[in-house]
């Protein structure tokens, strides 16, 4: 069964084992879950996402020929309101990146503004990349996510990918580390607050009781030109006999493309490729321009034989409205949805079950439009405004609608004595998160 929206997503979590109990015992504070991008033992094309953990790899085909989606990378409670918070513009209004370099006294910049050094960039922001760690509880495995984040006010609201917040989670916990003007590194870790998920864009806001955090300052995705340096902040992971964290790892490249319609990323979002390199446990990192602002939020990567260096990013701009949408509301308003439950009937299910291949609807939902369409339960869907269900997504053919517009839905529906065909005109409804 599916609970049917305009973004349902094309791939579907994979889990790996979880750790064994001597791994477990090793790990004294905290299971952890991981997917290890192990693209080496892999001979396909494969498109790394970068958490890690069970659930955190995404995979379509996995065959020598096919292209994998498989994330870099979950307290999954019901996104609620919340209220009488600050936009993300007013939360980014006092957010400043420039710092004094301790060891020169000053930071140096270039004539077009951006930082001289790297490592004067990664010392004024990289206080804002978080570690999350998530216990999980799937219903048949156990163990502990692990991803990145990024603190987007001081107040302790963070971004993060929706694939690291996956069902299941038990608790979810933050790191933070805070780092003193003589250089020294102190690490708080707090339970955090999960504020809203969106699958469609692969976006998350957890929230966190803390104060006078290191926020990142949001750039302009707009103005990126590939070629420009990228600096990639986050929390990779080496998965083996031992587990490795690599807490606040640098790594740097330039943008090598822009507008990369990648479905990993979530549909209706575009990418920025780089070739800096990104790992598992990257998922939810920052990608700073040399200013020191983010420009995107670390997504996922290729691996191949015949390819290196092709990692992704989902652009701030498209974030900010979604990030936004679920600090005020818990979700993303302006969603289309037609607000029934299906079973999807396959042409070879159809065939051996005596039934009409389509999406045989199993619950209609009361609160939407469609409940006062005539549309019943046990019709089966079979067009959508001309559109066959059997070769088109129902995302795809819906992905332009809004709230409020009309559909034809044309229907299979057997009374009893025989099967007709009906045309049901039905208005879309808005998505709640529901």
């Amino acid at each position: 069964m599916n609970d049917y929206n305009n973004f349902d997503q094309n791939y579907q979590p994979v889990p790996s084992q979880p750790y064994s109990q001597e791994q477990q015992k090793a790990q004294k504070k905290k299971k952890r879950r991981t997917t290890a991008a192990v693209a080496a033992s892999i001979a396909a094309v494969v498109i790394v996402a970068g958490g890690a953990g069970f659930g955190g790899a995404y995979i379509a085909n996995r065959t020598s020929s096919s292209i994998t989606y498989e994330s870099t990378d979950g307290e999954n409670s019901n996104s609620s309101s919340v209220k009488d918070t600050p936009t993300l513009n007013e939360m980014q209004q006092n957010v400043s990146i420039e710092t004094s370099d301790s060891r020169s006294g000053e930071i140096e910049f270039n004539s077009d503004g951006t930082y001289a050094y790297t490592r004067d960039l990664v010392r004024a922001v990289k206080d804002s990349i978080v570690a999350i760690s998530n216990y999980v509880d799937n219903g048949y495995q156990t163990g502990y996510s692990k991803g990145s984040g990024i603190v987007i006010s001081t107040d302790g609201y963070i971004v993060t990918n929706n694939h690291i917040i996956d069902d299941g989670i038990i608790n979810c916990e933050v790191t933070v580390t805070k780092t003193a003007d003589d250089g020294t590194e102190t690490k708080e870790t707090y339970e955090a607050k999960l504020v809203g998920t969106d699958e469609r864009t692969d976006l998350a806001v957890l929230k966190i009781n803390a104060k006078n955090l290191t926020a990142a300052k949001l750039g302009d995705s707009d103005k990126v030109s590939p070629g420009d340096d990228v600096v990639i902040i986050g929390n990779p992971i080496l998965v083996g006999s031992d587990v490795l964290e690599l807490t606040t790892s640098v790594s740097k490249g330039v943008v090598s493309g822009l507008n990369r319609e990648i479905s990993a990323t979530g549909q209706g979002l575009t990418s920025i490729q780089t070739d800096a390199p990104i790992n598992g446990g990257n998922s939810g990192g920052a990608m700073f321009n040399g200013y020191g602002e983010v420009i995107g939020i670390v997504d996922f990567k290729i691996v191949s034989e015949n390819a290196e260096n092709l990692g992704f990013g989902i652009t701030i701009n498209e974030a900010k409205q979604v990030v936004e949408d679920l600090i005020s509301k818990g979700y993303v308003s302006g969603r289309a949805m037609l607000g029934i439950v299906y079973q999807n009937i396959t042409q070879s299910t159809a065939y051996f079950n005596g039934m009409t291949p389509g999406l045989y609807v199993t619950e209609i939902k009361n609160d939407y439009p469609v409940a006062t369409s005539g549309l019943v339960v046990g019709d089966t869907i079979t067009e959508i405004d001309g559109d066959s269900v059997l070769t088109n997504d129902i995302s795809t053919i819906l992905a332009n609608k809004k709230p409020g517009d009309k559909i034809t839905l044309t229907v299979v529906r057997n009374d009893g004595m025989r099967e007709r065909k009906v045309n049901i005109t039905v208005e879309l409804g808005e998505y709640k998160g529901d």
